[in-house]
């Protein structure tokens, strides 16, 4: 898009008659790469800002493409943008609401979790009991997916969850040719993370059935260890649905003890806090349900975490992470004694990759 960037001088020079927007976009630019000056995210957003304001499509278009491919922390950038909210121009903010909307409909939680102070500039309509009731009949709707973006603090990690599974399933190729049967493999060719997961949800799963059926609750849908695809790596579009169904079975149960509904319901961005009050819960049964609804997002952001590391070692062109993974993988079935041919992989024998 921008071929060339002028010097650091030319830069300072250029902005001074202040009627050029292209002149404040490359001066952000400068700024935010750190071209003849020292890095300074404040000051690139500053003349980004600017550039924008004076209706300069290239500069939307540069922090577009950093969204995009996940270069830039949306929340520090959209919060930079933001300041106090009072110098913000209508457009600026009208364009600032785009680009939540945008991360919203696509389902990136976790780009408005970390914005979640400021969320509220952007919906003030948000309702949260229509929220609840939305996650209850399984409506698709604003207030839903602001609950679910602020529901905890370990879903900062989930972004770009159908580029993720398009990454993972390509480097996954080989090991998915395989002639294995993988529901009866055992669990050791599970990572720590994913055998971490599938503990949690049973734990979770047979305490929500003994509770709906001890209280006559109407029982909703789970991840059961038969549905949730582990073998040979977990999707991140079923951890994305399965924490939406664990936060759709706690909120069905909600109405059994008031503590649920008073200081649980009212700390979902605080594991810490949440751990302490389900220690305070009677009945086993309930008390696990809530410890595990904590820990299940615990261990869905470490995977969510080792995944978005790949996708962003794919994007930055370092291979070198994606092969260690493969590899690991390779050793696990060599160890539990599974017959394959697969090589030891290199950044230059990878799988074709395609995104």
């Amino acid at each position: 898009m921008i071929k060339e960037l002028p010097t650091y001088a030319e830069a300072q020079k250029a902005i001074c008659g202040g009627k050029d927007p292209m002149a404040f976009l490359h001066l952000g630019i400068i700024y935010a790469q750190g071209v003849g000056t020292e890095q300074n995210d404040i000051l690139a957003s500053y003349f980004i800002k600017k550039a924008i304001d004076m209706g300069c499509k290239e500069a939307e278009e540069y922090l577009n493409i950093g969204y995009e491919t996940g270069d830039k922390d949306f929340a520090s950038e959209i919060e930079a943008f933001i300041g106090d909210g009072g110098s913000m121009s209508r457009e600026t903010f009208a364009w600032l609401k785009a680009k939540v909307e945008a991360e919203r409909r696509a389902k990136n939680y976790g780009n408005l979790s970390n914005l979640q102070d400021q969320l509220m500039l952007f919906y003030p309509e948000y309702d949260r009991d229509k929220a609840i009731g939305d996650i209850l009949n399984n409506r698709d709707t604003v207030d839903a997916d602001i609950l679910l973006a602020t529901c905890t603090s370990n879903n900062r990690f989930e972004l770009y969850a159908s580029q993720q599974d398009k990454l993972l399933s390509q480097l996954h190729a080989p090991i998915e040719k395989l002639d294995v049967d993988w529901k009866n493999l055992k669990c050791d060719f599970l990572g720590h993370d994913e055998g971490e997961l599938a503990q949690c949800i049973v734990n979770f799963t047979c305490s929500y059935k003994e509770i709906c059926r001890h209280y006559h609750v109407e029982q909703e849908d789970i991840f059961t260890l038969d549905t949730l695809r582990l073998y040979p790596y977990v999707r991140m579009t079923d951890l994305l649905l399965l924490r939406r169904q664990a936060l759709r079975c706690l909120l069905s149960v909600k109405d059994i003890d008031p503590i649920i509904t008073e200081r649980y319901l009212n700390c979902l961005r605080d594991d810490s806090e949440l751990l302490n009050i389900s220690e305070k819960i009677r009945g086993q049964n309930l008390q696990l349900l809530l410890i595990s609804f904590v820990e299940m997002n615990i261990d869905i952001n470490a995977l969510q975490l080792h995944s978005i590391r790949l996708f962003r070692a794919y994007k930055y062109n370092d291979l070198s992470p994606l092969a260690d993974h493969l590899n690991t993988l390779v050793s696990r079935l060599t160890e539990i004694r599974v017959k394959h041919n697969l090589p030891t992989y290199t950044a230059d024998t990878l799988p074709p990759i395609a995104l």
